[in-house]
């Protein structure tokens, strides 16, 4: 999974360890060194489940390594021997390696709707556990379904067939307050923020040191059209990219297609996401200068 893995992550893995145990119970199924967010360790501790976690020099081939979520893969993981598998609904990126089965559907709003259609042409049995697991991945992935349509809907209804009160059992997950460090995180981000206006378009840029996502989240609720937010920790630097809902449309431009690859081209690093949500990491950047790269590669994309 990507780091700080949220609900469509956990909830995918919960429910791909459970179908892939159910084929066949004699594999060995590891979740390779899992950094969860502050929810998805809340869904592994409600459903009762835990992870048989691996570091990643303790991979050794032959391995089938599935990308669950995500669709960057590792350099110390490409190996002759091992064989990868993809199940994802982000932007496709340029891969290195032979991928031996290639899930990549963009047209899927959660990670978790094409697990359960998995679940579906497998005719395999759900139970209350994975209906929640899946639930809780689309909920997230969807802003509680801001983000559906007819087929996505149609998902939910397999899921809660034979289990109408799972829907409403799985929205306590999501009924909790954010925590204190997470409302201080939001709060430093608008303290610090700076203001960038393209053409008609308002960029918001801040930095904190946790809670990237929901720091570049809350920017938008204040009247970004754009939101980036900088996390530097330890050695690695987080940026975390979100836009408004309308913003692709209006202006043609995709986070996931045209700003990460490019951040990857021009600092190394990982990266990837939707067209108004998108996440990057790396080694260790300075602030100022990825700020200064940003701004320039924005207006030049927004020219």
């Amino acid at each position: 999974m990507h780091s700080q893995a949220d609900l469509d992550a956990v909830g995918s893995a919960i429910a791909l360890t459970h179908l892939i145990r159910v084929i066949n119970p004699n594999l060995i199924i590891r979740t390779l060194e899992p950094e969860l967010s502050t929810l998805g360790e809340k869904l592994l501790d409600i459903s009762n489940f835990q992870f048989d976690p691996i570091k990643i020099d303790q991979v050794t081939p032959p391995s089938l390594l599935i990308l669950l979520d995500t669709n960057n893969i590792d350099s110390n993981l490409i190996a002759s021997k091992n064989q990868f598998v993809i199940i994802d609904h982000h932007i496709r990126t340029v891969l290195e390696v032979e991928v031996t089965f290639d899930f990549q559907f963009e047209t899927f709003r959660a990670t978790a709707e094409i697990i359960a259609s998995l679940y579906y042409h497998a005719k395999v049995s759900l139970t209350p556990q994975i209906i929640k697991s899946l639930l809780a991945g689309i909920v997230f992935d969807t802003r509680r379904f801001l983000y559906a349509d007819r087929e996505l809907f149609d998902c939910v209804n397999f899921l809660l067939r034979n289990n109408s009160d799972a829907y409403s059992e799985t929205l306590n997950l999501f009924s909790s307050s954010r925590s204190y460090s997470e409302k201080l995180a939001c709060i430093r981000a608008a303290q610090r923020m700076k203001r960038h206006q393209i053409n008609d378009k308002i960029l918001l840029f801040s930095y904190v040191s946790s809670f990237e996502a929901a720091a570049a989240r809350s920017l938008i609720f204040l009247g970004g059209d754009i939101a980036i937010v900088i996390a530097n920790r330890k050695q690695e630097t987080r940026i975390s990219f979100r836009t408004t809902q309308n913003f692709p449309k209006e202006t043609g431009l995709s986070l996931g297609r045209d700003i990460i690859p490019n951040l990857i081209d021009r600092f190394g690093g990982t990266g990837g996401g939707h067209d108004s949500a998108a996440g990057y990491n790396s080694a260790l950047l300075e602030i100022r200068s990825i700020k200064k790269y940003l701004f320039h590669l924005f207006e030049t994309k927004l020219e």
